[in-house]
Order: structure tokens, then C-alpha cells, then sequence
């Protein structure tokens, strides 16, 4: 299914929710309970709760979200090295090593 496109307000408020979402995710201990109130991201993200059920729908959108913006800002800057070498594969072994 196609999602639909957004306006650009809507794009920044997913924007930021999503990267509040992951460092708050990354502030919890890593082998406890994952205790993290939708509210709690919003007031990170300076937005409403009900911006982030209306843009997520819930908290497993929310952990997708914060997920994919974790690893575009981890892995975004290999894969643009790694896509303008001479050797991609190379390149992309040498990052990741």
C-alpha cells in the first residue's frame, strides 16, 4: 500500500519524533523492561501525544520509526562513502571494519 504523501509540517513532526523516539530509547538500560511513555516522546519532540498516535498509531509504529531513523544516521553516511568509491564493496567493508 502507497502511503500517502504529507504535508511538510507533518514530515518535520515525524522527523523529530522519530529521533526523539530513538534517543530516548537509547537512554534506557539495555536489559531492562522498555518503560517509555508515548507522552514522555512527544514532550521530547515538542509535540502532542496525539500528533504521535495520529503519525505512528501506536508504540510498535513508533519503535519501527525509531529504529529506521537510528540506522539511517548510523549507517546513511557509510552507505553514501561506500556509493561514490571506486570500489563500493571495498569501501563499505573498510567503514564497517
Amino acid at each position: 500500500m502507497r502511503e500517502t504523501p504529507r504535508r511538510a509540517d507533518a514530515r518535520r513532526n515525524r522527523e523529530r519524533i522519530s529521533r526523539a523516539a530513538a534517543a530516548a530509547f537509547s537512554e534506557l538500560p539495555a536489559d531492562g523492561p522498555v518503560d517509555l511513555r508515548l507522552e514522555d516522546v512527544a514532550t521530547r519532540a515538542g509535540v502532542g501525544v496525539a500528533t504521535v498516535y495520529r503519525l505512528f498509531g501506536g508504540r510498535a509504529g513508533l519503535v519501527r520509526a525509531a529504529f529506521r531513523a537510528l540506522l539511517a544516521d548510523e549507517l546513511g553516511p557509510l552507505a553514501a562513502v561506500a556509493a561514490t568509491a571506486p570500489d563500493p564493496a571495498a569501501a563499505l567493508r573498510a567503514a564497517i571494519t
